[in-house]
């Protein structure tokens, strides 16, 4: 402006590059006296003159009076941008409603039927149509609907995965009801709040450790997944997943010897798909005398079948048995230890272990304990074998002439059954918590900072660095030295704050709370590698109840990439639910508005 100064744009004002002349377009398009802004103007020494002479003109004003006029009246154009734009409008709401019904019927793994107000409307209007009329509810709108969102929370956790970088895995698979076996792949990360990985551009190398069950196929050191994976990052550490290993530990035990094999084909009988759960040991426990008489009056009825009465009689006998009381005591209180510790947080699994360890060579001597206990519970308070005939053995010609010790049914029972199961629990025991030392030997030293001296920490810190070369810088020792001081003392002024949590997740909290990773940044790392590391795989287990809820009997023809993303949507529902989907709605309606 020439007096106020203000810049204002001359929207009307156009340049051509292939002219290389600037023009009018209005006077152009809605004048029809011939100007110099319509055949267009290269004189640039003057341009200035001549603009601000146009702009003035009759001619000109004239022309944008007669644009605005057009603009402003409801020419034919503007209704076909205003019906548009309702089109839009109106597929935005549909899609919202479909999206909401979708994300309900994912997190819950239901299937796809229901009913809403608006929709109730838009089928009125174009369903059964036949071909060639849209209603976008058909099956392939669904499926691409369910695509799209899977895509969404897929991308948020591949987000979340490269924003923490360190990450460790775990693989699992089973079958699904068609016998088609399925994978799933649970990645654990930190956050600061809280082929898969190729095609998602994670990098490997970011990967600090691996959880697997005991299958020889993906746990093996030199052919399994496991060797596979620590060719292509040799910290990857491998994690034998406790859940998994305290369960081959009771499977070892109860197959170490006849009567403990027996014992729990007895109890898979009583409590048919119980099997060797401790629930069923528990159960059997606290209602051995119930059961008793339970059988009592199944054996004593002549309503019931012979063959279910004769089966109650002989599960009677058994319960008799001085040796049957025994077992129940003895393996109830061992699985309730190991019902225990299999819930383990990362920190205390090794700990954990050594303390059952020492648990099971404690029982060892306590065999006295659990006779009185299975005395006082047993119908029969003797042996079974105390009414036995014994057998006297043929002595050779050339054997010596020492008596052959005989044991009495007690001291046979004691080194032939119990003994045995406590030699073998003790055995498996020390055999799985070797698989988790070296862990502990490089990070248990952050769960007892605050006792280790300065010399300790030092050492500690450069043995790590030593295993992770391309994470920690040189400074790692002296920071770590630092943060002990500065964790105790921060930690003793937050004593009166009850954190449910271990004392390396305490740590990170504390960093993040106190915006201290800038000046930890080392020791950041150390906590985040560490607490990434899964000491157990029943995630895994956990996704598979879902395989078996959104695939069943009635969805077995499902497709594989639909089941994928449903299963990723019901699985991941804490994330779908905090995600609105309003770009996804927006970019769906304009595609599909017609």
């Amino acid at each position: 402006h020439a007096r106020t100064g203000e810049q204002v744009d001359r929207t009307w004002l156009c340049y051509s590059k292939t002219s290389g002349r600037v023009y009018c377009f209005v006077c152009k398009l809605m004048s029809s006296t011939v100007s110099k802004l319509t055949s267009g103007l290269n004189k640039w020494k003057h341009a200035h003159e001549i603009l601000m002479n146009h702009e003035n003109s009759k001619q000109h004003l004239d022309a944008m009076a007669a644009l605005c006029a057009r603009k402003s009246s409801s020419q034919i154009d503007s209704d076909l941008v205003k019906q548009y734009e309702g089109e839009v409008q109106y597929w935005q709401e549909l899609l919202r409603r479909l999206v909401s019904v979708v994300k309900f019927l994912c997190v819950r793994g239901l299937a796809f039927r229901g009913n809403n107000e608006l929709i109730a409307e838009h089928i009125s209007k174009h369903a059964n149509k036949g071909r060639g009329h849209a209603s976008y509810l058909s099956s392939t709108i669904c499926e691409e609907l369910i695509e799209l969102m899977g895509q969404k929370v897929l991308c948020v956790i591949i987000d979340e995965i490269k924003t923490a970088k360190y990450f460790s895995m775990s693989v699992d698979s089973t079958p699904d009801i068609m016998h088609v076996d399925q994978l799933t792949v649970v990645i654990r990360y930190v956050l600061q709040s809280g082929p898969f990985l190729e095609e998602n551009g994670i990098n490997i190398q970011n990967c600090r450790g691996q959880s697997y069950d005991n299958a020889s196929n993906i746990s093996g050191k030199y052919k399994g997944v496991q060797a596979i994976i620590r060719e292509r990052c040799s910290v990857a550490y491998y994690i034998p997943c406790t859940a998994h290993s305290l369960n081959l530990i009771g499977k070892c035990a109860a197959e170490c010897c006849p009567n403990a094999v027996e014992f729990f084909n007895l109890l898979q009988n009583l409590y048919s798909w119980w099997s060797a759960r401790y629930d069923a040991v528990r159960a059997l426990n606290k209602g051995y005398h119930e059961n008793m008489s339970a059988l009592e009056e199944l054996q004593s009825d002549e309503n019931q079948p012979r063959d279910s009465r004769l089966v109650a009689e002989g599960f009677l006998k058994k319960l008799q048995q001085l040796e049957v009381a025994i077992l129940v005591e003895v393996w109830d209180t061992v699985l309730e230890r190991f019902q225990k510790t299999s819930k383990l947080p990362v920190n205390s699994a090794v700990h954990l272990l050594e303390s059952l360890l020492e648990f099971v060579r404690s029982q060892r001597s306590e065999f006295e304990y659990y006779e009185d206990k299975g005395i006082a519970k047993s119908v029969v308070k003797v042996y079974k074998e105390t009414s036995k005939r014994e057998k006297t053995r043929k002595r050779q010609f050339d054997e010596g002439c020492s008596k052959e010790t005989i044991f009495s049914p007690r001291e046979r029972f004691r080194c032939e059954v119990y003994l045995p199961i406590m030699d073998a629990l003790s055995s498996a025991v020390q055999h799985r918590l070797h698989s988790y030392m070296h862990i502990q030997n490089k990070f248990g030293f952050l769960s007892n900072i605050c006792e280790l001296s300065k010399d300790d920490i030092r050492h500690a810190a450069i043995q790590l660095m030593e295993t992770y070369v391309n994470d920690f810088e040189d400074c790692f020792p002296s920071e770590m030295i630092h943060f002990s001081e500065f964790y105790k003392t921060v930690s003793g002024q937050e004593k009166k704050k009850t954190r449910n949590s271990s004392t390396e997740i305490e740590m990170l909290l504390l960093l993040n709370e106190n915006m201290c990773s800038h000046i930890f940044p080392n020791v950041h790392i150390a906590l985040r590698i560490y607490l990434c590391m899964a000491p157990s795989n029943c995630c895994g287990e956990r996704s598979f109840s879902k395989l078996k809820r959104i695939k069943n009997e009635a969805r077995n023809s499902m497709g594989q990439e639909r089941l994928n993303f449903l299963s990723l949507m019901s699985i991941e529902n804490d994330v779908v639910d905090s995600l609105f989907f309003t770009d996804l709605i927006r970019d769906f309606a304009l595609r599909k508005a017609r």
